[in-house]
């Protein structure tokens, strides 16, 4: 079974309404992989999930406290921990990425856009990633890897 396929059946597990997105970030003309560029020396590849969010939730106000959101970080946890080990398992590195980075500047980076934007889910519109189907409700995870996994959307 391709790597992809294998992804989808993950992910299914856990949710019904999803993206799914492979990249190679090496490649990427985002500025934002420029402070990232150490870590795609290691990791060149991304895996982006992304979980939709019930129209309700998309206000950012209830966004942040919303146990909706909670309960999509937990499947994105389950969902990236989970395909980080099999390609570990398989004999690659790969690293589930946390919901953002804080920079040296103590700016919040996120790895997740580029991610999505890179394997063409999305662009970017006000910082955040709006896809065409449901705009900025989608609640994002990443693995970044080393593996030779292709490039391939849902």
């Amino acid at each position: 079974m391709q790597f992809y396929d294998m992804a989808r059946k993950v992910i299914e597990e856990e949710c019904e309404d999803y993206f799914l997105g492979i990249a190679d970030l090496s490649h990427s003309k985002q500025a934002t992989s420029e402070q990232y560029a150490s870590l795609i020396a290691i990791y060149p590849r991304s895996i982006s999930i992304g979980i939709t969010l019930p129209p309700e939730t998309f206000k950012k106000s209830l966004l942040r406290n919303s146990v909706v959101y909670n309960e999509t970080n937990n499947q994105l946890n389950t969902i990236t921990e989970y395909l980080s080990t099999l390609l570990e398992q398989e004999g690659y590195k790969a690293l589930a990425v946390p919901k953002a980075f804080r920079t040296n500047k103590g700016i919040f980076v996120s790895l997740h856009r580029l991610a999505a934007i890179s394997a063409d889910l999305g662009r970017i519109e006000k910082n955040m990633v709006v896809t065409p189907e449901v705009g900025t409700g989608v609640n994002w995870g990443t693995v970044i890897t080393d593996a030779p996994i292709g490039v391939m959307n849902k």
